[in-house]
């Protein structure tokens, strides 16, 4: 169980700190002229606190728990990465497809972020988790 909840914390800290840094300084521009008209002018905190405790939860039970005993961090990278993939994949492109002015480009460029974070977020759980 301390292995889990040590995946976890790691998972949890690891995609805070890269969302953090991609959502605060290094995309914000894009995001925030892509989407100048769909933003809300006060944020709702409750809805990424959901998201960040249940999809750290998945990131534990789909990819890194499975991998606890491998040697090499490839597995937890991959399927990092594919669960990554299929997570922003389904957000973005459902939204695509369903709102008007959701912007392509974004799409993109997210879809490709969630695949990097979740993959790299499960490496620093798995990492915790091993010690």
């Amino acid at each position: 169980m301390t292995q889990v909840i040590r995946a976890y914390v790691g998972s949890l800290l690891g995609f805070l700190l890269l969302d953090a840094l991609w959502l605060g300084f290094i995309a914000k521009d894009n995001y925030t002229q892509a989407m100048e008209g769909l933003m809300r002018d006060k944020v709702h905190i409750w809805p990424w606190i959901v998201f960040y405790t249940l999809y750290c939860m998945a990131m534990v039970y789909l990819v890194i728990r499975p991998q606890f005993n491998a040697e090499k961090a490839s597995g937890v990278f991959i399927g990092g990465g594919v669960l990554g993939a299929a997570a922003y994949g389904a957000y973005n492109m459902t939204n695509y497809a369903l709102l008007a002015d959701w912007p392509l480009g974004i799409s993109l460029q997210d879809w490709v972020w969630g695949a990097v974070v979740t993959s790299l977020s499960s490496y620093c759980g798995w990492r915790l988790a091993r010690r």
